[in-house]
C-alpha cells in the first residue's frame, strides 16, 4: 500500500485533505507504518496542487470578502444615517427622512476603457453586454466579454 499512495503523491492528482485521511487510515489498519505515515504525509503536504486542493475554499473566501466589503458599507452608511438622526432628535428638531438613492443596476452595461478613470473593471465586475451577463475573472480587465470566447477565463458568462 505504502508504494501505491507514493506513486498516487508523486503524480500531484489527489486533494491534500483526502490524501491526508487515507494516510491516517492506512497506518490506523495497520498497513504503514510510524516512519512510513510521517514520510507519506510530508511528501502530500510538499506536492499538494492547490488547484485540486484549496480552489473551492479560496473561492469562498474570495466570495466572503467582497460580502464583507459589502455589509462595511452598509454599516457605515447606517451609522451615519443614526447618528444624524440622535443629533436631529437632541436639538428638538423633526426627523426628515433623506430621499431614496438612485438604484444601481447591478449588471450595468458594459464600457469599453478609455484610459481615463474609473479604474479598467476589477476581479468580480459585473456588467451586461449583447445581451448576456457577465463577471470579470481578471484583475484590469479591459477586454470586451466574450470577445475572446468562454475558454480565456477573462469574463464568466453569468447565467
Amino acid at each position: 500500500m505504502y508504494e501505491i499512495v507514493k506513486n498516487v503523491i508523486d503524480s500531484k492528482r489527489y486533494a491534500l485533505g483526502d490524501m491526508l485521511k487515507k494516510i491516517d487510515t492506512l497506518w490506523v489498519q495497520g498497513d504503514i507504518t510510524d516512519e512510513q505515515k510521517n514520510e507519506l504525509v510530508t511528501l502530500a503536504q510538499t506536492n499538494a496542487d492547490p488547484e485540486n486542493s484549496n480552489a473551492p475554499l479560496q473561492k469562498q473566501i474570495e466570495e466572503i470578502a467582497k460580502k464583507h466589503l459589502v455589509l462595511e458599507e452598509t454599516v457605515t452608511a447606517l451609522s451615519a444615517t443614526v447618528q444624524k438622526i440622535k443629533e436631529t432628535v437632541e436639538s428638538g428638531g423633526t426627523v426628515v427622512p433623506d430621499p431614496e438613492p438612485p438604484v444601481t443596476e447591478e449588471y450595468p452595461a458594459w464600457e469599453p476603457y478609455n484610459g481615463i478613470p474609473p479604474v479598467p473593471y476589477q476581479v468580480g465586475s459585473k456588467v451586461t453586454h449583447n445581451g448576456k451577463k457577465w463577471e470579470s475573472m481578471v484583475p484590469n480587465n479591459v477586454w470586451e466579454p466574450g470577445a475572446f470566447g468562454v475558454d480565456q477565463n477573462i469574463w464568466k458568462e453569468v447565467v
